[in-house]
């Protein structure tokens, strides 16, 4: 029988490996993360009472693991992977280094990192004791003020000027403490797909709309030309060898600015979020998710090919008047909506809605469809989703 050491979420990935007749010994990292019922696992160990506590975290799942022959680790959240990578190292499993890891967690030594390459285009600095210490020169313009380690967009700022950076940090130094601070690149957003595998590698596009700092739709594949994806791809690529990332399925953001140019965001020991890996499968028929848990397993032999003439995209819903939420219209005939392929809420009944986002957790809710082309899918997933209202007091109560 194989066994597999699964740390951390993401519960539909687990249910990949056990469709594959596998055990699974289960380590909870974080209580928010998603899981399958208990019964479905070989065993689960709970670690999440010392999710920030790394070392006694490890120290406690080392000794719950004791003389459990693994054949393989499954770890595909961000929380997770440092923890991840440590105990496949102790065990004797293939996976990425410990290096590897935290430079797709932390922004700020995934900068450093490519600052030496072709692709340290971004200038940039982080904040220590209430100042910024410029690991580059300055930049002129915008920039972007963020946690190291953070995700959803959560405490990301858009900002003028570093002027404006130091009156925002002067507030509470304390508070943006190892925070990045780098140049707001001007141009399309995109995230690539890819998948390292033993027997090959798939690199796929995704455009991306946002609003501010959120995200608010993807289509896949991206309505761009050849060589824009080329581009893009090639970018992706290259930072993921840059990193030290030989193996996995990867998400690797992307600005294409009005030069042509190429500029990593970020890149994570997963794939995206967002419906993204859905998108890929409705667009190209390519289930990455499955595709790596058998590379895992040594069961894939060769790459299939993608399907070409489709398109998907998943487009999101922002509030436009702030409130305790109180029900939905629309839901159903959302669903009913053409190309529609599904559809979700995100906030819940009692959540407070507001107008100004503060994460992509605070968006309403989304829809998927697809078309023969990408705009035409974009169009019929916003259609559907605003199809979708929310009722909702005006005040708190």
């Amino acid at each position: 029988m194989t066994v597999v050491l699964a740390v951390g979420g993401i519960a539909s990935a687990h249910s990949v490996a056990l469709s594959r007749g596998v055990q699974l010994v289960h380590v909870r990292t974080h209580r928010h993360h998603t899981m399958l019922p208990p019964s479905h696992y070989f065993k689960v160990i709970d670690a999440s009472h010392l999710a920030n506590r790394e070392l006694s975290q490890l120290k406690y799942v080392l000794k719950q693991v004791e003389g459990i022959a693994f054949d393989a680790i499954l770890c595909l959240h961000d929380d997770s992977v440092v923890l991840g990578v440590r105990l496949a190292e102790k065990i004797g499993l293939a996976f990425a280094s410990v290096s590897t890891a935290k430079a797709t967690v932390d922004k700020v030594l995934m900068r450093h990192i490519l600052s030496n390459t072709n692709l340290g285009s971004v200038r940039y600095g982080v904040v220590v004791g209430g100042d910024v210490s410029w690991i580059t020169d300055p930049p002129e313009g915008s920039v972007v003020l963020k946690p190291s380690t953070g995700r959803a967009s959560v405490g990301v700022q858009v900002l003028p000027d570093i002027d404006s950076v130091q009156r925002v940090i002067g507030k509470d130094p304390f508070e943006f403490e190892g925070y990045l601070v780098e140049e707001r690149k001007i141009g399309a957003e995109y995230s690539v797909e890819s998948l390292l595998s033993s027997v090959g590698e798939w690199h796929g596009v995704t455009a991306k709309t946002t609003a501010g700092v959120i995200e608010t739709g993807h289509v896949h594949p991206a309505p761009i030309t050849e060589g824009e994806a080329w581009t893009i791809r090639s970018a992706a690529a290259s930072a993921l060898e840059y990193l030290g990332i030989k193996r996995g399925l990867l998400h690797t953001e992307v600005i294409l600015d009005r030069q042509g140019v190429p500029h990593i965001v970020e890149t994570h020991l997963r794939g995206g979020g967002d419906g993204i890996l859905d998108l890929v499968k409705y667009a190209t028929g390519l289930d990455l998710t499955d595709l790596y848990v058998d590379d895992l397993l040594n069961r894939l032999h060769d790459l299939p090919n993608a399907q070409i003439g489709r398109a998907a995209s998943c487009q999101y819903s922002l509030p436009h008047s702030s409130g305790v939420l109180t029900g939905w219209s629309g839901i159903d005939e959302a669903k009913q909506c053409k190309g529609v392929v599904d559809i979700g809420i995100i906030l819940s009944i009692g959540d407070w809605v507001q107008v100004e986002q503060q994460s992509s957790y605070t968006r309403l809710a989304w829809a998927i469809a697809t078309a023969n082309d990408g705009r035409l899918a974009q169009y019929r997933a916003r259609k559907a989703v605003n199809t979708i209202v929310p009722h909702a007091t005006k005040e708190k109560e």
